[in-house]
């Protein structure tokens, strides 16, 4: 996939007043609508949108019925944007420049948004749920969130980093692994299995944990040293007999699957670290037991910082990998498709929406 060229951007592509763009009509409904351009603030880039995803933390939006969507039924879903600048904001990326989307943005004036972390800004501001998202032919966002993307990093790897790997890389560096420890993963969608590369990079034995067989096979492809079926044998027991009896030095949780989660605490072993990933509403563990008489550290990790974004892209460069986790790739009048492909686990990777 060729990157755009600014000369092209600059001479063949002007700003329109109307786009297609993607809304959840709730109970798994999907429509491609024409929808008003959002107007641009002074501080804000227009962006043609090149490539998207589908993102497994968009599913319960997806699955939501109509009548509890509220706002979500009229905002374009993603927060995984790729594109290039058609629209730069004065003193601000230039128009041409090929971009990742940060996808959150702040007001620009607290401590979190100086140290490059705008998502624990007061006024956070998150594509797809406070403004349109990736899903659409255009996107509005503030300059600040503009990341001019490398040469060597096409739109859809780059949409790969844009959650999923830049979120799997911040976790692993947040866990504290070493070369040598035993990591296990629970769940392997994309994240999962971008952690699973990521680990393998680092050294670490991997044990892979998730229920769909061909995700299994796709991480011991990947390096994972072990894979474990939840639904055929105690994956707590299947872990400690991989460990000596002990646990695991570090347990990645990125399944949401609030059993899951209870088992990762249960499958660490002493000082080990939990971390966890998937984002769910309730967890039920014992503290006592599985905590603090193993003084095990338990993490949460949400998306990368601003300020590991070049330590991101090395990283992935030195991961061929990770090319083999872009999957499909749908076309925007596919829409419908590319969300059910991931509703129902039938896509091993990443499933891409293609706007160009």
């Amino acid at each position: 996939m060729s990157p755009v060229q600014p000369a092209e951007t600059a001479t063949t592509v002007e700003a329109p007043t109307r786009m297609r763009g993607i809304q959840l009509a709730g109970d798994r409904a999907v429509r491609l609508a024409e929808l008003d351009v959002p107007p641009r603030g002074p501080s804000e880039a227009l962006v043609r949108i090149t490539m998207s995803a589908v993102c497994g933390s968009d599913l319960p939006h997806y699955r939501a019925p109509a009548g509890d969507l509220g706002r979500r039924a009229h905002i374009v879903p993603g927060h995984e944007p790729v594109g290039f600048v058609v629209e730069a904001a004065p003193g601000g990326v230039p128009a041409g420049t090929r971009v990742l989307v940060y996808h959150h943005s702040g007001e620009g004036r607290c401590e979190h948004c100086a140290a490059g972390e705008p998502m624990f800004c007061a006024g956070r501001e998150t594509l797809g749920n406070h403004r349109h998202g990736a899903d659409a032919e255009w996107l509005v966002a503030p300059d600040v969130s503009l990341v001019p993307l490398p040469d060597d990093i096409d739109d859809a790897l780059a949409a790969l980093i844009a959650c999923n790997f830049g979120t799997a890389f911040a976790g692993l560096r947040k866990s504290g692994a070493r070369v040598g420890d035993r990591v296990v993963v629970t769940g392997l969608g994309a994240v999962g299995l971008c952690v699973v590369i990521a680990a393998v990079a680092a050294g670490c034995r991997v044990i892979a944990v998730d229920p769909i067989p061909e995700r299994r096979d796709f991480a011991r492809e990947l390096g994972a040293a072990i894979a474990v079926d939840p639904t055929a044998a105690d994956p707590v027991a299947a872990i400690r007999a991989a460990t000596e009896g002990e646990g695991a030095e570090i347990v990645i949780e990125c399944s949401a699957n609030a059993g899951a989660q209870r088992q990762a605490t249960e499958a660490v072993r002493p000082h080990g670290t939990v971390l966890l990933i998937g984002s769910n509403s309730s967890m039920e563990i014992d503290p006592g037991v599985d905590l603090i008489r193993k003084e095990v550290r338990v993490l949460g990790t949400w998306i990368f910082k601003r300020h590991e974004i070049p330590a991101i892209f090395r990283a992935a460069r030195g991961m061929p990998d990770l090319r083999r986790l872009l999957g499909e790739s749908y076309p925007a009048s596919d829409a419908q498709r590319a969300f059910a492909a991931v509703d129902r686990g039938e896509v091993v990777g990443k499933v891409l929406i293609d706007w160009r």
